[in-house]
């Protein structure tokens, strides 16, 4: 029962890790003509000032880091492991299966580590820049901490589909 509790456990962080990354690389492509249009609008919103070029083409900079410290998903290792997990399931061999599935998850949790430092390095970096432009706090009046996290978010792809306060869940 234990075995069979993590095998479902590790399946589903698989599973949650595909969706990120699908969702992720979806966002991407889709804010390819103006990933800064939706805090173009919100410093409107908060009667802040708008960006300058500067800050325009810091930002963008910012983006192409974030999206460059990105680690590859899956990459050979993850996939390795997943066919020698799976082999060793259809072979009815619970010990190399264990084997693997500590694979799996370590390499999971590296990756998900990967992306996360990157997402922090990116938000502290974008909310520095707004702060030095004067709009941070206007913003933060607006929206409040957490919808400021979901706008500086969806410049590199996380949802941010227009709730009541004008944007979405995070």
């Amino acid at each position: 029962m234990k075995t069979r509790k993590r095998f479902v456990s590790i399946t589903v962080l698989l599973l949650c890790a595909i969706t990120g990354s699908t969702t992720l690389a979806l966002g991407r492509n889709s804010q390819q003509r103006d990933p800064l249009r939706g805090l173009k609008r919100a410093l409107t919103e908060a009667n802040a000032p708008a960006l300058t070029s500067d800050q325009e083409t810091q930002l963008n900079t910012l983006i192409t880091n974030f999206q460059n410290a990105l680690p590859e998903e899956p990459d050979a290792t993850l996939e390795a492991a997943r066919t020698a997990f799976d082999d060793a399931v259809l072979a009815g061999n619970l010990t190399a299966a264990q084997a693997q599935a500590q694979v799996l998850a370590n390499r999971t949790a590296e990756l998900a580590n990967a992306r996360l430092r990157a997402e922090a390095q990116f938000e502290i970096s974008a909310l520095a820049l707004l702060k030095s432009g004067g709009q941070l706090d206007l913003l933060t009046q607006r929206f409040g901490n957490d919808r400021l996290l979901e706008l500086i978010g969806s410049l590199v792809g996380h949802s941010f589909d227009g709730g009541p306060h004008g944007f979405g869940p995070r």
